[in-house]
């Protein structure tokens, strides 16, 4: 485990070290927000044509998942650098983006009883049968991004608004645990409620694997200096 986190840990890291280096020669800056969370973008403009963008986005959003029969009570949690290229075609606030997004969004997992009961992989289980049953739902650590928006043009001065629209293709994977409860600790039931739950986890892969293509919407206002 320690050994997949390093990476990414350094990636993010790296990159915010280079967004407070740029923010020295960024012409540019921007409060945004979206479907990546809220945040914050240095924005420099390269010749007529092109520019580049470092954003930062963060924060939690709490969300009901009920893909399969159970209920999860879900909090899903923005943690993510972005690198951005601009195309502007016409030279003016039209632009095409391409960049790459390093991931540690993640959603953690808390299965909701209904009635009392859990109903996992067809077999019902009393509420107190069972311990606990949480789980978390990440993304790839690095995935690429391609969309389209609107902005400051690369000459442009003064407050501006942007809007970014676009998908990154970031697989997404599910890990889930169940616990037993005292009451059937040792048993069989136990060893077919463990087994319960490994189903409920593939089921539960393939019904989210729908993120793995991620939307993003983004918002914001600015102010380019020069």
């Amino acid at each position: 485990m320690k050994t997949a986190i390093h990476p990414i840990v350094r990636g993010l890291v790296g990159a915010a070290l280079s967004l407070l280096a740029a923010s020295v020669f960024a012409q540019a800056i921007a409060a945004k927000i979206g479907t990546d969370g809220a945040g914050g973008e240095l924005e420099v403009g390269i010749a007529s044509r092109f520019g580049a963008r470092i954003q930062v986005y963060g924060g939690t959003l709490s969300h009901t998942i009920n893909k399969t029969n159970i209920v999860y009570d879900g909090k899903l949690k923005f943690s993510n650098v972005q690198a951005m290229g601009d195309w502007h075609p016409l030279a003016g606030s039209w632009r095409v983006s391409a960049g790459v997004v390093f991931d540690d969004n993640k959603v953690d997992l808390t299965a909701r009883p209904s009635s009392s009961t859990f109903t996992i992989n067809g077999n019902t289980y009393p509420a107190a049968s069972v311990g606990s049953l949480q789980g978390q739902l990440t993304f790839n650590r690095v995935s690429p991004y391609f969309g389209t928006g609107w902005g400051i043009s690369p000459h442009g001065k003064g407050f501006f608004g942007s809007v970014d629209l676009g998908f990154r293709w970031a697989p997404n994977h599910v890990s889930l645990t169940g616990t037993c409860g005292p009451a059937i600790q040792g048993t069989p039931l136990c060893s077919q409620l463990q087994s319960d739950v490994a189903a409920e986890q593939a089921r539960l892969q393939d019904q989210t694997h729908y993120l793995r293509l991620w939307p993003v919407g983004q918002f914001g206002i600015g102010w380019r200096f020069f």
